[in-house]
């Protein structure tokens, strides 16, 4: 049977070529953080150990007050080493932290009623756990998007793995807490140097496909630093269903219905309802020619007719 191993494999996906190994912890990034922790403890060393010894001289002696420095700048490098020294394994066990917690309260919860009650009031216990989360649809639903958060952080993992651009050391983004949101899930990422927001946002169609998701959107979670970021992750559209409004309940229901009248229109136009009168002198009718307004012709007699035309 093939062992899961931490850093025994070169291959990115997830999956090693040696046996089929399980690869956790990729070499690059075992070799980056043990370099760093080297650095950091070198570092930690000399100044914890100086501000040890000053801060001893005011009690001891300046000979006891060396030996007390050196070994308050060892203790503190090395614990701050050793942190930054495993921390590719306290990230993996962050990413399985909400799985973990909760094997261990099944299982601790078990073996707590076991040890003060008997074995069928133990399991009549769970059963009604159980029941009451998958009976009611309100909880079953909360259920499912909590199951849906804990999956879309693992299929996040998946896709900065295969064709997220990461750093040379291969940090991956810091993946936080997601939580459930009507459309789906909404996942805090912390990005590292190397990835950015324009280079998340030209592989949004692969996020989706990779999380099982209809689409996906990014913006920012700061305003004042580009490495926090959310992930909409989109599973359904919540503006085609019907919403209640309450503003409904208010209106008045005992309004009387008001006849209005219609208005009869006539299906169909008979020539012969139309009169045909034509009032209109063929010398007034209005000429159109180039574009220009119409004018109006008038006879000699009208114009001397006309007051208002005498000093033509």
């Amino acid at each position: 049977m093939p062992k899961p191993t931490f850093g025994m494999s070169h291959h990115k996906g997830g999956f090693g070529r040696r046996g089929s190994s399980v690869t956790l912890i990729q070499n690059n990034v075992q070799h980056s953080y043990l370099r760093t922790a080297k650095i950091t403890f070198y570092v930690v060393l000399p100044v914890v150990g100086l501000f040890a010894a000053v801060i001893s001289t005011y009690y001891l002696p300046p000979l006891a007050a060396i030996p007390i420095g050196l070994i308050a700048g060892t203790l503190a490098g090395g614990l701050i080493a050793g942190v930054i020294a495993i921390w590719p394994v306290l990230r993996a066990i962050w990413w399985w932290l909400p799985e973990i917690t909760l094997v261990v309260l099944l299982i601790g919860g078990w073996v707590y009623l076991q040890d003060r009650t008997n074995p069928i009031i133990t399991g009549l216990a769970y059963a009604s756990i159980i029941a009451a989360i998958g009976l009611p649809p309100i909880a079953r639903r909360f259920m499912v998007a909590l199951l849906w958060c804990l999956i879309v952080r693992h299929r996040l993992r998946t896709c900065f793995t295969s064709f997220l651009s990461t750093d040379r050391h291969g940090h991956l983004p810091f993946i936080g807490m997601a939580k459930p949101i009507p459309v789906g899930e909404r996942v805090w990422l912390w990005l590292r140097p190397g990835p950015s927001l324009e280079q998340v946002e030209r592989q949004l169609d692969e996020i989706a496909v990779t999380c099982w998701a209809a689409s996906v959107t990014v913006t920012k979670a700061s305003t004042s630093n580009a490495a926090a970021i959310y992930l909409d992750i989109k599973r359904r559209d919540v503006l085609r269903g019907l919403v209640g409004s309450p503003l409904t309940d208010e209106l008045p229901t005992d309004i009387p219905a008001v006849p209005r009248p219609i208005a009869a229109v006539p299906a169909q136009l008979d020539l012969a309802d139309v009169p045909d009168t034509d009032d209109t002198n063929p010398g007034e009718r209005p000429a159109k020619k180039n574009g220009r307004p119409a004018t109006v012709n008038s006879t000699p007699a009208q114009t001397a007719a006309d007051p208002d035309l005498d000093w033509i």
